[in-house]
């Protein structure tokens, strides 16, 4: 099985490929992916990071039956499954789970981490982690909560119960669900858009977001209010300000 990262200007795109087990990812693919999303958040240049799988599935989780590592369970979750979700969930720039199929366990999480989800409408998810008497893990427990709420979560991760892409939009799991031959087409088109969106702005409002679950009130505000000193001084800033006294479309440069 592999990994690949692919560019398309300023689109990355890395897409799990292993179709005959459904791409489950064993333990060194997990590290290749984790190694891709560092890369892709570090370089300047990618506006927009998309996660996919090949064939008809997004993920299905941890490959029993490939190659499991050589270190402890911990060691090897920090350094692969773990470190995709955390990669995708800090990195200050959109990303996108482009599911055409099953994301099952890990893939389930890995997708959830996404800032965007777009699914086919035969594609489903699970967290059967407790099928096969093991915990959630790859931030289920971190990001299903806050999509979902505890007792829905609570739900989902112990009785590894499927939904389907419906009902994964209807609990805020996705953003939206289409046909399976209109979904490239239609996450490109999205993919456009946020490629186009103000990076540093997006970054800061991811950061925001995601933080203020651990934040007061008063905490939040003053973060946000650190936050636009450093936007009023970014280009994009000024872009956003010389379009709008212009009435046309802003040209944002990510900077």
């Amino acid at each position: 099985m592999s990994v690949e990262l692919t560019r398309d200007g300023a689109v990355a795109t890395i897409t799990i490929s292993n179709p005959e087990r459904k791409n489950a990812v064993d333990a060194p693919a997990s590290k290749e992916m984790a190694e891709h999303i560092h890369d892709a958040a570090y370089d300047d240049s990618v506006r927009c990071v998309v996660v996919t799988g090949e064939g008809d599935a997004f993920c299905s989780g941890l490959d029993l039956a490939g190659d499991m590592g050589g270190g402890s369970p911990a060691a090897e979750l920090e350094h692969g499954l773990n470190a995709i979700a955390s990669g995708l969930i800090r990195m200050e720039k959109p990303t996108v789970a482009k599911v055409p199929g099953p994301a099952v366990g890990a893939g389930g999480s890995i997708a959830a981490a996404c800032d965007f989800v777009y699914a086919a409408d035969d594609a489903f998810f699970e967290w059967g982690f407790t099928n096969i008497g093991l915990a959630p893990d790859t931030g289920a427990t971190y990001v299903l909560p806050r999509l979902v709420g505890v007792r829905k979560a609570l739900e989902l991760v112990i009785t590894g119960d499927r939904i389907d892409a419906e009902e994964a939009v209807e609990l805020g799991v996705a953003n939206d669900t289409v046909s399976a031959e209109d979904l490239d087409s239609f996450v490109a088109e999205r993919v456009e858009t946020l490629a186009g969106r103000p990076t540093m702005a997006v970054g800061a409002a991811k950061r925001l977001v995601y933080r203020s679950h651990q934040r007061s009130l008063e905490e939040t505000l003053r973060e946000e209010a650190l936050a636009q000193e450093t936007m009023i001084d970014s280009d994009d800033f000024a872009e956003g300000v010389a379009a709008f006294m212009e009435n046309r479309d802003p040209e944002f440069e990510g900077q």
